[in-house]
């Protein structure tokens, strides 16, 4: 009879993010701060912006403490100091930061707290660096943390070219549900024609999820293949100045391309993915650059066949051929063409697609792997303390 597994230390940890909006990144943060706090750990958060609250009843229900303070300026040294004043009290044994200016603030409040173990996490690409000096200051301030953890293995292997965190960068993939998000009876089930072929896209409607290349794939689907699936958008727009007159820019192509207008609906913000995701045929994720994205990760535990840009870690959770396409973004053809190849599917290949995202899911994306995994890394770095 093997022996019981030992039972982890309970620990003090504190997370520290913006907000509890409706992000990638918050959504992840908050399935690790409820994951944690499950498997007997103390758990505590400190946010900064705490009027967006789309994930926050989850936290309020397991009684998680959130420590709010409210940032006003762009940068915020006072924010440091109160990050740094909760850390101190709270004799956390590690704090767990998420998303760039957040990591900067927790690096710098480290400064002021002695021997508290610090994990920042990048949860995007380098692609989305907009200043290259503006980049290179916050990972030179990775030398403050003690770990370096990306949610993509394309993200880690290009932080660990950069001398000074060679030894401290890891890959923790996102966690799901996989009882919440799972297959149904429709999972696997071919369309009756390409034109019933139902798109999901779920995402912020902004310039880096290229909403105008996806709209004149369709056009060109359209105008070589006489058709036009239906797509459900689902997300906010993103209410930059760059973002609005993005979004403008995609009301007027729709607006230019008729057959396709006719069939794109916007849904905006939504809660109910789980439901989506099984009423609809594929995934289509167009986007320039990722981290890890959720919903890929979500649709795959359903079962859902995927369409994704050939970037990142897309090839890797995607696979072409084996749990749907691969294309290039910057090709509207590209993207067509994977689309439909889609559609003309045999009925047999849609049902092994199914299958294998569905399998995937189970052996890489399961809650518990996230959270074991995010364990082994705070007692590798408390043990080394003590």
């Amino acid at each position: 009879m093997a022996a019981p597994e030992a039972r982890r230390a309970c620990r003090r940890l504190l997370l520290v993010i913006d907000h509890f909006g409706s992000g990638g990144a918050q959504r992840q943060m908050v399935e690790l701060a409820c994951g944690l706090k499950m498997r007997g750990h103390h758990v505590e958060m400190f946010v900064y912006f705490p009027q967006h609250d789309f994930f926050r009843e989850r936290i309020d229900r397991l009684g998680i403490v959130v420590h709010e303070h409210v940032k006003n300026t762009r940068f915020s040294p006072q924010i440091i100091f109160k990050l740094a004043a909760v850390m101190r009290a709270g004799s956390f044994d590690l704090v767990v930061s998420y998303l760039k200016n957040t990591n900067i603030y927790a690096e710098l409040a480290k400064l002021c707290c002695g021997d508290t173990k610090l994990v920042v996490s990048e949860r995007t690409s380098y692609l989305d660096d907009r200043s290259a000096t503006a980049a290179l200051i916050r990972r030179s301030l990775h030398v403050i943390a003690d770990q370096v953890v990306a949610n993509s293995e394309s993200q880690a292997d290009w932080l660990r070219r950069k001398k000074w965190l060679r030894d401290k960068v890891s890959c923790i993939y996102n966690g799901l549900d996989l009882s919440e998000f799972r297959p149904n009876e429709n999972s696997g089930v071919a369309p009756s024609s390409s034109s019933d072929m139902k798109l999901l896209c779920i995402g912020r409607v902004g310039p880096e999820k290229n909403v105008l290349a996806l709209i004149d794939a369709l056009g060109s689907l359209v105008k070589d293949y006489g058709y036009c699936p239906q797509l459900r958008w689902v997300g906010r727009r993103d209410e930059s100045r760059a973002g609005r007159n993005y979004c403008l820019a995609v009301d007027r192509r729709l607006e230019q391309l008729p057959a396709v207008h006719r069939n794109w609906h916007w849904l905006g913000l939504r809660s109910d993915v789980k439901f989506l995701l099984g009423t609809h045929d594929v995934l289509v994720h167009p986007s320039l650059y990722e981290g890890l994205p959720n919903v890929v990760c979500e649709a795959l535990a359903c079962g859902m066949p995927v369409l994704a840009s050939n970037v990142c870690d897309h090839p890797v959770l995607v696979e072409d051929n084996v749990r749907g396409f691969l294309f290039d973004p910057a090709d509207v053809g590209s993207i067509a063409a994977a689309i439909n190849k889609m559609a003309e599917l045999p009925f047999a290949d849609w049902q092994r697609m199914s299958r294998n995202a569905r399998q995937y899911a189970e052996d890489a994306l399961d809650i518990q792997r996230m959270l074991q995994s995010y364990e082994s890394l705070v007692e590798q770095l408390v043990e080394d303390q003590e």
